[in-house]
């Protein structure tokens, strides 16, 4: 267990119980925990997390200038490619009539949620303004089809797991925890800022968390 838990992070992966069930319990685990720790350090990373019971990811130990240049191109993208994924995920969180943000293990019902938004103009507007930066070129005139194209996506990029692929049901991955975050970090901040050493808990997961589009952890 302790080198699947090591492949999977320096694979990038958010480890959460949703996603890895078996991953999140062995680093539950305060001793093996300090293992992996002692382990990821020795090769500048550090084991971090998502709040208090959020998921465990990999977060460098060291900012050097380099970094933090990658780290404003990253900042760039988050804002332009997972703003729209934000915008979705308010909108599939007010066609299923949740008060707060989606949160890890809440469930997102396909075929109810095309009901709900077919029968909302407001909804299916605001889905149909975002959807072309979430699916590219492959829209089509089906509500069905262009929402699980959407929520594809977010689950092959491991915000969302397939909970029942008969009925179409998605489950939220700890990993939205870390894209709510940043999302409300750019929000107060200019992509173009990145201090020199973080002064808050928004600072460092945007500082940290970020995955590369080669695969690894940032």
């Amino acid at each position: 267990m302790f080198e699947q838990a090591i492949h999977a992070l320096l694979a990038g992966d958010f480890i959460c119980e949703f996603r890895q069930p078996a991953l999140y319990s062995f680093l539950q685990d305060q001793d093996q925990y300090a293992r992996v720790s002692r382990w990821v350090e020795e090769i500048g990373y550090r084991l971090s997390r998502l709040g208090d019971d959020g998921a465990y990811f990999l977060a460098h130990t060291r900012v050097n200038k380099d970094r933090r240049a990658a780290i404003r191109k990253q900042f760039a993208e988050i804002k332009t490619e997972h703003g729209p994924r934000m915008q979705f995920l308010m909108t599939v969180q007010q066609a299923l009539g949740n008060d707060l943000m989606l949160t890890p293990g809440s469930l997102v019902d396909l075929p109810n949620l095309v009901e709900r938004i077919s029968n909302s103009p407001k909804l299916l507007e605001d889905f149909r303004s975002v959807l072309p930066y979430l699916v590219g070129s492959r829209v089509t005139t089906s509500v069905h089809d262009n929402l699980k194209r959407a929520l594809d996506g977010l689950r092959r990029d491991g915000y969302l797991i397939e909970r029942n692929a008969e009925r179409e049901i998605y489950m939220v991955s700890g990993k939205i925890d870390y894209l709510h975050q940043v999302i409300a970090f750019l929000l107060d901040h200019e992509p173009s800022v990145v201090p020199e050493e973080p002064s808050n808990q928004l600072e460092l997961v945007a500082d940290e968390g970020a995955p590369r589009t080669d695969g690894a952890p940032a």
